[in-house]
């Protein structure tokens, strides 16, 4: 039973929506930059110095220069990207597994000659298939866009934050998808999505903010692909790249580990 063909053709619509949708936007920001702030010169950055310390803070002001393309990516399009990417990767993810039990299928599912390892296996590719191609065709229409309305730019930085955009995206998704084994109502599921992606969101804008709360930059996966942290560094923290990576791995762990040994309701 070829499930992955099946919940591939099922999610492809909302795929489509969602980056359509994030991809406009992309490009509509970004010819913003080349009409009104590629011009301003110094002066932009000298107005956002009036801005609060806890503001500039959070969203990376004190560190990315708006001028460049690159300060603007990071401060004004990269947050719509990677918070809108991972609410999508999230409600998708969480879906998959919870959705069998909440719509009575599951038991038509199991009954045929595949094992629950299968399933679980074909789920998982769907999701990391969606979240694969929804980063790599955001990251490089962004890209082409960024070469069309901006100067020149440290186009390795910006490929390696995309990396990181990409698995931090992905390690949410995998706690959605691990999130799903556990709960199997729809509607309780795509609320507790939200509610992770904003509380993870909300985690990392403490952690700048408040230097008491700064170890929660190791929780949440929004610090790992902070631009204001790697944009200036000029790459990405290996710490982050592993914290990311055990999280993914983990979580499908943790999937596997439940779904195979859970009782199903039917």
């Amino acid at each position: 039973m070829n499930i992955l063909r099946f919940e591939f053709r099922r999610n492809l619509r909302a795929f489509l929506i969602w980056t359509a949708a994030i991809l406009a936007f992309v490009v509509w920001m970004l010819s913003v930059y080349e009409s009104s702030f590629s011009g301003l010169g110094a002066g932009i950055n000298e107005f956002t110095q009036y801005f609060p310390e806890s503001m500039k803070k959070a969203f990376g002001i004190d560190r990315l220069d708006l001028t460049t393309i690159t300060g603007y990516f990071g401060m004004e399009v990269h947050l719509f990207i990677i918070l809108f990417g991972s609410m999508y990767s999230t409600l998708l993810s969480s879906s998959l597994l919870s959705k069998e039990e909440s719509d009575k299928t599951v038991e038509f599912l199991l009954s045929k000659p595949v094992t629950r390892t299968s399933v679980v296996t074909q789920k998982l590719a769907v999701y990391v298939i969606y979240v694969t191609l929804f980063t790599g065709i955001t990251w490089s229409v962004s890209y082409a866009a960024m070469r069309r309305y901006g100067a020149s730019f440290d186009e390795g930085t910006f490929w390696a934050l995309g990396g990181m955009t990409y698995l931090s995206i992905l390690a949410i998704a995998s706690l959605g998808f691990l999130g799903s084994v556990f709960v199997t109502r729809n509607r309780t599921v795509y609320s507790a999505s939200l509610g992770l992606v904003l509380g993870l969101y909300a985690l990392q804008i403490i952690a700048d903010i408040s230097e008491k709360a700064s170890f929660l930059r190791f929780i949440t996966p929004f610090k790992w692909a902070f631009p204001a942290d790697i944009l200036p560094r000029g790459g990405v923290d290996p710490v982050y790249v592993a914290l990311a990576a055990g999280v993914i791995l983990v979580s499908v762990a943790g999937a596997y580990s439940v779904y195979s040994n859970k009782d199903i309701a039917v």
